[in-house]
């Protein structure tokens, strides 16, 4: 017992450590104060199934934030919540507090803004050239997609990216090996990184269609450039970036491209190919109101269920400890109204997680169930189209979503070391 008590301890120092960097993480009961219509009652995790996924997890969640010698890999699935970049930036962040001296890598990214699209405030890609960007979203659109599940090329046949950090005082941004995601066929321009990028190996990939340049130091920033070679070469197809170190720390994939679905995530044909790169401890599913975008009656819940499956069993093979964790759909509108088919998608995620072993999250409860939105609306925390919210509105829900599982965390340090003399 006095070993759990210490651990606690150690990890109390460091929350408080933590709080004096940034804000503190507000309880339910706090933010039910101020806005008396959520269910703080509600927000909270229930775990099903199979318990050995997540005694996996917390044993690595364990170690890093009593000891700090753990490397944890978080992949957050979703559409245009998850590429708006608050609601990851703002978990990643709360995941980081549990050591003092966090640090990590950033994980992967996807230059947004260079596909003239919205990108997350924490980071940002220049360069002069002018891509067209593909999603797996659009079912008009064809191609080859990798996890990203939308890419970007251009025909210029020179210039250069830099992707850098713009959140200055930032530790998680360090990293020493990048991956660029991208077609390494003949037709494609030639790759190589900025001279100030020391490269102490490089290893290429053709069937993944994945660059990997390992550097002597860590940097904040990579810089490659591209140009033609070969009569042959047509353009550059940029699938993503991965961006890793050897330091402890969260890695916080933030894998969401608007109007992702689970269908438009297993139309992708090396989506499953890449997947195991990501070296997933704990894969946070937040896809659904794409899926549920339509009809009750045509939402098909039983290929709905196949495609998490098949996502889940990828997963899975890569790592058989993989720890679930399902975000149930907000309330949203469709067709000017509270859409039912919410409920169905919070049913198939529980019976999901009973299958599988995992926690579901009820944020479609938690925010006040059905027409939800509207009141989130009302108090600036959701958006107009009643899908979306503000950046308040979804560091709310990672907020609640994080003390969720932070008291599961304890509890579970608790029942394992509570017989300890």
């Amino acid at each position: 017992m006095r070993i759990f008590w210490f651990g606690l301890g150690l990890m109390g120092m460091a929350l408080c450590f933590k709080a004096g960097a940034q804000e503190v993480i507000p309880y339910p009961t706090d933010v039910q104060y101020e806005y008396p219509f959520l269910r703080a009652g509600k927000a909270s995790n229930n775990y099903y199934g199979p318990r050995a996924p997540r005694d996996a997890f917390f044993q690595k969640l364990e170690s890093y934030s009593i000891c700090g010698e753990e490397k944890i890999y978080v992949t957050h699935f979703g559409g245009s919540h998850v590429q708006a970049g608050t609601l990851s930036w703002q978990l990643r962040n709360n995941f980081c507090s549990l050591h003092p001296d966090a640090s990590g890598a950033p994980g992967f990214l996807f230059p947004f803004n260079l596909a003239r699209t919205n990108n997350p405030s924490y980071y940002y890609a220049d360069s002069e050239a002018n891509f067209d960007r593909n999603r797996a979203a659009l079912k008009s659109d064809t191609g080859r997609w990798g996890m990203s599940t939308i890419r970007m090329t251009t025909t210029d046949t020179n210039g250069s990216i830099r992707i850098y950090n713009r959140a200055e005082d930032s530790t998680y941004f360090w990293f020493n090996r990048a991956t660029i995601y991208t077609p390494l066929d003949s037709n494609a321009f030639q790759i190589w990184p900025d001279s100030a990028l020391r490269v102490t190996s490089t290893y290429r990939d053709t069937a993944k269609g994945a660059l990997t340049w390992e550097f002597d130091t860590l940097h904040r920033e990579l810089r490659f450039n591209w140009n033609r070679t070969d009569s042959t070469q047509t353009s550059l197809t940029i699938d993503g970036f991965y961006l890793d170190s050897d330091a402890p720390g969260i890695r916080y994939h933030g894998m969401g491209a608007n109007g992702n679905s689970t269908e438009s995530l297993v139309r992708c044909s090396h989506f499953f190919k890449q997947l195991p790169d990501l070296q997933t401890d704990l894969a946070i599913f937040g896809i659904g109101i794409n899926d549920a975008y339509k009809p009750e009656e045509q939402f098909d819940a039983a290929q709905y269920e196949a495609n998490y499956q098949q996502i889940i069993d990828s997963l899975r093979a890569a790592n058989p400890n993989v720890a679930l964790w399902f975000i149930t759909n907000n309330d949203s509108y469709y067709n000017h109204a509270p859409n039912p088919t919410a409920r169905k998608i919070a049913e198939i995620m529980t019976q999901l997680a009973e299958k599988n072993g995992g926690w579901v999250f009820d944020l479609f409860t938690y925010m006040g169930g059905m027409n939800a939105s509207m009141v989130w609306y009302q108090h600036n925390l959701g958006k107009r189209d009643k899908i979306h919210f503000t950046p308040e509105g979804y560091r709310i829900q990672a907020n609640m979503m994080y003390r969720a599982m932070e008291h599961d965390f304890f509890n579970y340090l608790y029942q394992q070391h509570e017989s300890v003399d």
